[in-house]
């Protein structure tokens, strides 16, 4: 850039006559003075429009460096642009982003992410980003996204969501289109109304599905003449692994004998809410002699009638067992014997009880006493007899994590876990919330008494039995746990004041959001708190 007008510029002061030195009479100037006078008037207008010329000169300068400075930062902006690491991912990795949003719920990501650029364009045309099928077919011109997406997907697997009104003129037309390509369905999820329209798809699948892994059944409500959803024509599907049912009654079928994954949701209207019959519970679950994971819920708050009965059923590889019910429902659990089971967990659907639940304290330590090796046990709005606490614990030697909400545990149970010849030897994690007769300092002596030191003296103890220390306490809207007992805690251990993650039960119905309590807490601090305090 030529920088020479720059020395060109006079910047030096015009001269300037002082009018106060010109007069001779300031009070009453002659006609001398003021001819004078004007003549220095239009001396120094004549000096202004020199100068508005000159600052109008050096704007226009400025301007242009300006823009200047705007072009040359652009060009920065766009050479960085081609540095980022999204432009050097391969097409492989972002075709598998495009599909993970795509299976997400982002139903148009393929169509939207093709047109941003070529580069996002041809990772577009990888067939596995068109594996995610979503139709709504209230929606018009279902057949036409249908026949579009199969000539992207090409042989790709499909993983096929089917959202069905009462009444669907294109369900045949999409049908027959997607029949024919039933050896890529990995997933099939099918939403309809009332059970005749499932079973009518259920009765056009009526042919091999290889590749079929998971399948998700959700009907609002069974049809005016009372027919149950059947899933008989699906029996060849042998890779089927994982099932979501949601209906208002039990499922019922012949054989899947492949499931290890169930999610039951029994459905129901306000209207009509029918009961839950024991003897088709034993049935549902003899026909799955591989279930691993297992969980029944109540779509909507509130209570359900159980019919009991006698017979057992022997479910040897299940791990994994979640009831989301209200506690008269508690009594499915003497239906089922689990040698195996790892984790369960009780959580009531309804409103809290005032009391502990008598049966479902003894239909619980039934349970377990078939059950011995569970690591994990919630009670999440489960409350249960004091007694029954202490048999829970004799029960589970292998116990590794217990999770209380809302349950009226008191420091006598918790003593019972002490170190030396204390319960559950192998209890490393608990988490406690809304457990309002338990006290901090029982939870500091239950910690201390867990440590492989014998604190008092500073050294190892010789007498003390191989117990496992507890490596974390979290306490939540705990009354009787003060700030002490905290600090207390996290000179031993971890101490945890928040929820675990966004997977916690709690975190959607938001009862343990305790933010006010934890801010005042730095507060108080000056966010000095220990490492081991986790906020």
């Amino acid at each position: 850039m030529d920088r020479d007008w720059y020395h060109n510029v006079d910047v030096s002061s015009t001269p300037l006559t002082s009018v106060m030195d010109c007069v001779s009479c300031i009070r009453e100037p002659t006609e001398d003075d003021m001819i004078l006078i004007r003549q220095i008037i239009m001396s120094d207008e004549e000096a202004i429009q020199e100068l508005n010329s000159e600052t109008t000169i050096l704007y226009s300068v400025l301007e242009r460096l300006r823009l200047q400075k705007d072009k040359h930062r652009e060009n920065i902006r766009r050479a960085r642009s081609l540095l980022t690491l999204a432009r050097r991912l391969p097409p492989e990795l972002l075709a598998r982003i495009f599909e993970i949003c795509a299976q997400s719920g982002w139903t148009r990501a393929p169509v939207a992410v093709s047109q941003v650029c070529s580069a996002w364009r041809k990772a577009a045309t990888f067939p596995h980003v068109w594996s995610h099928l979503f139709l709504d077919l209230r929606l018009g011109n279902s057949t036409g996204k249908v026949e579009f997406w199969l000539s992207k997907v090409q042989h790709a697997p499909l993983h096929i969501t089917l959202d069905i009104p009462l009444e669907s003129p294109s369900l045949d037309e999409v049908l027959g289109l997607l029949i024919p390509r039933s050896k890529q369905w990995h997933t099939l999820v099918v939403k309809s109304v009332d059970s005749t329209t499932m079973n009518y798809v259920f009765r056009r699948c009526n042919f091999p599905l290889p590749n079929l892994r998971q399948l998700n059944v959700i009907t609002e409500m069974e049809s005016s003449q009372g027919e149950a959803v059947n899933m008989a024509s699906l029996q060849d599907a042998p890779r089927l692994s994982r099932l979501l049912i949601v209906q208002p009654n039990l499922p019922q079928w012949s054989s899947f004998m492949g499931i290890t994954k169930l999610h039951v949701v029994l459905s129901s209207s306000t209207l009509f809410t029918p009961s839950i019959n024991a003897t088709d519970w034993i049935e549902m679950l003899q026909a799955l002699p591989e279930l691993r994971d297992l969980t029944l819920e109540l779509s909507k708050p509130g209570t359900r009638t159980y019919n009991d009965t006698q017979p057992t059923v022997d479910l040897p590889h299940l791990e994994l067992l979640t009831l989301h019910v209200s506690p008269e429902v508690n009594g499915i659990l003497s239906t089922m014997r689990a040698p195996a089971l790892l984790q369960l967990h009780l959580r009531c659907s309804s409103e809290p009880l005032a009391r502990p639940h008598m049966p479902s304290g003894a239909h619980l330590c039934q349970f377990l006493e078939s059950s011995p090796c569970v690591r994990l046990l919630e009670l999440y709005d489960v409350d249960v007899e004091r007694i029954d606490f202490v048999r829970c614990f004799e029960l589970l030697p292998k116990l590794e994590e217990l999770r209380l909400h809302d349950s009226d545990i008191a420091d006598e149970q918790l003593r019972l876990l002490h170190g030396g010849n204390g319960y559950c030897p192998n209890l490393a994690r608990l988490d406690f919330r809304w457990c309002n007769y338990l006290t901090g300092s029982a939870l500091v002596k239950l910690t201390q008494s867990r440590l492989p030191q014998d604190e008092s003296e500073g050294r190892v103890s010789s007498t003390m039995p191989q117990t496992r220390r507890i490596n974390e306490v979290a306490v939540i809207n705990c009354l009787h746990v003060k700030e002490q007992d905290v600090l207390d805690l996290a000179e031993m251990t971890l101490c945890r004041l928040l929820m675990r993650s966004d997977e916690d039960h709690c975190y959607t119905r938001g009862c343990c959001n305790n933010e006010r309590y934890r801010q005042r807490l730095r507060l108080r601090h000056n966010n000095k708190l220990p490492e081991t305090v986790i906020l």
